[in-house]
């Protein structure tokens, strides 16, 4: 069995990169990949290595580049230029890590065309009992939302989601649904349109948790509490209304979000337990934590921003405005910022607040020393209320700003310490709902998503020289070792690089790709 397993993993690992081979032969002396998925085991052996890949997904370069990219974070001048050319605005499709991005997702996506059908087969045999017909369903819907999970994160960053453009051909997702790798060109897909591409991620998403909640109902509703380590049919909820608001399909985005909220099986972590939250990486509000144990599993989601344990150095730290918007008694600013004393650049020492949001789990060191090592918490309830806010407040028959007053202040009042609930209307209230997600995501991947659906441009400016005649005066000085050229970086509101490119490598081997790359690129 050893040797099957490891056949598929590199089958899978293959599957969606180009190949100049012919993979639709059956070569002699290799293992029939149809014979592969036979038993429960089987199943549940393939399933864990689709958690390996979403749990992937929720740190590095996946959370990192899309907030790099916008006006929260400026670098310092020795930071080596990692992420650099992102942080300048210079986002070429040639561009080997983003392409890995893209890649990797289609691996994803990959894994669950060549699971499905073959769990089909086995739910439809007599070999099972009821039972356990329930949970190759459950396995079923796993794959389903991992799926979508990984298409959500690309039309959230390679489509372009305009009214104006739903049905234009070739502005959508490339939308694989089987599996048949091979090096026949003309069996490649192109781009979907967009209402397609949406479609597509929502009925999966729908599918997937109609066939976990019959697991949940008849067989187990362990995985509907918080802090679990697989995915329900809640965690389907969230990532549908996170899609919905994407496509400022406001009235689903709204109805998704409170059926989570609703539903009584989490809470929104209070003040008194937030910073632990991030440290321990356990919290009422967490939907689902991807398992990950010491000397495997965790990730370093931090590193991009501070560089070693030992408190002294960053390659990133956020602007002064992102410092100056935390207000009184708000425990997030103890949470996500440290002041670094001092604060070392090229030899000197300075003065600055990094950026400690993912602080390192003890739970996952290995020695004595911290590894900066944190689980992934893709999906916070907190997100949600800010979604039912922002859905609640936008146009529309949905409308209700009382309700989105009421998400709002749930919110704040969880997060600052004594907080008076306050009223707002109008563009008020959607700027207050805005500078809430600013605040509460912030290094969590969602940056360039907001800016893009609110329309909004930016100029990054470090700022803080605005420290300077001040008690904080010392913070001023970290303006002399700022990445010059990524100060005063500005995006206009339709900005082409709020989308990033199709990978050159795809663009040339997909004929079916031709005249379909995003604009500009």
């Amino acid at each position: 069995m050893k040797m099957k397993k490891t056949y598929i993993g590199l089958l899978m690992s293959a599957a969606m990169l180009t190949t100049s081979c012919d993979m639709d032969t059956t070569n002699f002396g290799v293992i029939d990949q149809s014979t592969y998925i036979l038993t429960m085991d089987d199943c549940q052996a393939f399933v864990n290595g689709m958690y390996a890949h979403m749990r992937n997904k929720c740190g590095s370069n996946y959370l990192f580049f899309p907030d790099v990219q916008m006006d929260q974070f400026i670098g310092l001048s020795d930071n080596g230029n990692r992420g650099g050319l992102l942080s300048l605005g210079q986002i070429q499709p040639g561009d080997t890590d983003m392409a890995n991005i893209y890649y990797n997702l289609y691996i994803q996506v990959n894994d669950a065309n060549y699971f499905v059908p073959r769990v089909d087969a086995l739910i439809a045999s007599d070999d099972f009992t009821e039972t356990e017909k329930y949970t190759l369903k459950y396995y079923k819907g796993t794959a389903m939302f991992s799926r979508a999970w990984a298409y959500a994160y690309m039309l959230d960053k390679y489509v372009n989601y305009n009214v104006a453009d739903l049905d234009a051909p070739g502005k959508g997702l490339q939308i694989e649904t089987e599996y048949h790798p091979s090096g026949n060109r003309s069996t490649y897909v192109g781009r979907s349109t967009i209402r397609e591409s949406v479609k597509y991620i929502t009925d999966e998403l729908t599918a997937a948790a109609a066939l976990m909640r019959e697991y949940e109902e008849n067989v187990s509703s362990q995985y509907c509490n918080p802090n679990t380590e697989r995915v329900s049919s809640y965690v389907c909820e969230a990532l549908h209304a996170r899609v919905a608001l994407l496509a400022q399909d406001y009235k689903t985005a709204a109805e998704k979000a409170e059926y989570v909220i609703n539903s009584g099986n989490y809470e929104l972590t209070q003040a008194d337990a937030y910073a632990d939250m991030w440290i321990n990486d356990s919290g009422d509000e967490l939907l689902f934590v991807p398992y990950a144990a010491k000397g495997t599993g965790g990730q370093d989601i931090g590193a991009n921003y501070y560089r070693n344990n030992q408190k002294n150095s960053s390659d990133y730290i956020p602007t002064a405005d992102v410092i100056l918007s935390y207000g009184e008694g708000d425990v997030r600013f103890d949470a996500f910022f440290e002041l670094y004393q001092p604060m070392e650049v090229a030899g000197e020492n300075y003065y600055a607040y990094a950026f400690t949001k993912f602080p390192g789990n003890p739970e996952l060191n290995t020695g004595s020393t911290n590894a900066m090592l944190n689980k992934g918490k893709p999906f916070r309830l907190s997100e949600l209320y800010l979604i039912a806010a922002e859905a609640y407040a936008a146009d529309g028959a949905q409308k209700n700003e009382a309700k989105a007053n009421a998400y709002l202040n749930d919110l704040r009042t969880a997060r600052i310490e004594g907080y008076t609930a306050q009223n707002y209307s109008g563009a008020g209230l959607v700027n207050q709902i805005r500078a809430e997600r600013g605040k509460e995501l912030i290094g969590e991947g969602f940056r360039l998503s907001d800016l893009r659906r609110w329309g909004n441009g930016f100029t990054r400016e470090a700022g803080f020289d605005v420290f300077e005649g001040t008690q904080l005066a010392p913070l001023s000085y970290i303006m002399d070792v700022i990445v010059k050229q990524a100060n005063n970086m500005t995006y206009q509101p339709n900005d082409y690089r709020f989308i990033w490119p199709i990978p050159t490598r795809e663009m040339q081997v997909n004929p079916q790709l031709k005249g379909q790359q995003n604009p500009r690129y």
